[in-house]
């Protein structure tokens, strides 16, 4: 749907987004740090204001990377529901595959023409293959339905 093609290209729009404060505040931190060291204290008069100013670029850090821990969750999480949903689509092909294989089959050799085919020649015979192929599609649909594929 148009939803699952728009998708993608937000997340990684947000996800770079998100890359790009990670590193502003990953750079934010170190220069609070620097002043905090003891080699740039003749600059700074208070420390006191850079600690703080330290930990206020840290925890937006932090947060930052929850949200793109998050943004995983559920890049994940829409992933494993389009699995399911293919893997969905392909039991229900298999099951009509499976369920017309055998048809097919009888099909295909009844449709060959031979000569020397006896049932071809018997009053029943068409009957018969009518029959046949009713039992098998019977059987294949207490078949799946025991095994609750449909």
């Amino acid at each position: 749907s148009g939803g699952s093609t728009d998708f993608f290209p937000l997340l990684t729009k947000h996800r770079q987004k998100l890359s790009e404060l990670n590193a502003y505040y990953e750079q934010l931190t170190d220069i609070g740090e620097l002043f905090q060291s003891r080699a740039c204290s003749p600059f700074a008069n208070d420390t006191q204001d850079w600690d703080k100013f330290t930990h206020r670029a840290e925890r937006l850090q932090n947060h930052v990377k929850l949200l793109r821990e998050n943004m995983l969750q559920l890049r994940e999480l829409y992933q494993s529901m389009q699995d399911a949903r293919q893997n969905k689509i392909m039991g229900i092909l298999t099951i009509v595959t499976t369920f017309f294989l055998p048809l097919t089959l009888i099909t295909g050799w009844y449709g060959m023409n031979f000569a020397y085919m006896p049932e071809l020649k018997w009053r029943y015979g068409y009957l018969s293959v009518i029959i046949v192929s009713l039992i098998i599609a019977i059987g294949e649909i207490i078949y799946f339905k025991k095994k609750k594929f449909f």
